[in-house]
């Protein structure tokens, strides 16, 4: 018997393996599953949801973008008037 024959021999006998129908389904379910949690680590529309419902959050963010605005023409007009 040679390789080939051993080969084609290994190939047609049956196998003993129970696998269910879905089982490529549910692998990928799974694989998609842990895609999404790895994903909603960062949900840009949930972050911004936050904001939007939180007063408090809305004021500290147009106090620090202020502050940098200010922040920035100083350093501007510093750089200019500079002699």
């Amino acid at each position: 018997m040679n390789l080939d024959e051993k080969y084609r021999a290994w190939k047609e006998r049956p196998t003993a393996l129970n696998v269910p129908p879905d089982f490529a389904g549910e692998v990928m379910r799974r694989v998609y599953q842990e895609a999404r949690q790895r994903q909603a680590q960062w949900n840009w529309p949930g972050v911004l949801e936050f904001f939007q419902r939180n007063v408090s959050f809305k004021f500290a963010a147009l106090a620090v973008a202020a502050l940098a605005g200010l922040s920035r023409l100083w350093l501007i007009f510093f750089a200019i008037l500079q002699p």
